[in-house]
């Protein structure tokens, strides 16, 4: 137990909810490594993934550019602003009403839900978060850390057991742009007091 701790911590975590659906798996039907994972993802999941990843790599360059291409820059973050909103009403439709919860936090690592139903340490789930402000998806395997009670809920931490890098560096990213927005938003109190 004390290993998992320790694995979930070594990634920053956000407050900040994201949808989740959960899926429980028995331990012998968990992938083998990440190739069998890429053979099980929804096509829809991997289709929006690509889309962040290309759309991360484009703009890179530009940014070097300067002022010469900050007109260029701006109207292909607009395009891209279009895909992400036609992507993220497609995502909608991966999100099981009957299966949705919000996160509490989340992070590279894993993610934390306060529910009114305890989870069983170290049992395994079938995962889909659904990044809304990063107009992606990640499709992963996790397992319970722990589920401790208070406050009339259980908070339970789960960590990633099985996730593609590029899906654990989308978490990463995701969790560093929700935690620039709350720091943005928190300035933005400041200033006007």
């Amino acid at each position: 137990m004390s290993y998992l701790l320790e694995q979930f911590n070594q990634y920053f975590q956000i407050e900040h909810a994201i949808s989740v659906n959960l899926e429980p798996v028995e331990e012998a039907n968990l992938p083998k490594d990440d190739s069998d994972i890429d053979k099980i993802i929804p096509p829809l999941f991997l289709l929006a993934n690509e889309v962040n990843i290309l759309e991360q790599t484009a703009l890179r360059p530009l940014r070097q550019l300067g002022d010469v291409a900050e007109d260029l820059a701006q109207y292909l973050k607009l395009q891209s602003r279009k895909i992400d909103l036609i992507l993220s009403h497609i995502l909608a439709s991966e999100n099981q009403q009957e299966d949705q919860l919000e996160t509490h936090s989340f992070g590279g690592s894993g993610f934390v839900l306060k529910t009114t139903e305890q989870y069983q340490a170290n049992a395994f789930y079938r995962c889909k978060l659904f990044l809304a402000d990063e107009a992606a998806a990640v499709f992963c395997f996790a397992q319970v850390v722990d589920s401790q009670s208070g406050e009339g809920n259980f908070k339970t931490r789960f960590i990633f057991s099985h996730i593609r890098e590029q899906d654990q560096e989308l978490m990463v990213r995701a969790s560093l742009h929700a935690q620039a927005k709350v720091l943005k938003k928190k300035q933005t109190k400041k200033n006007i007091n």
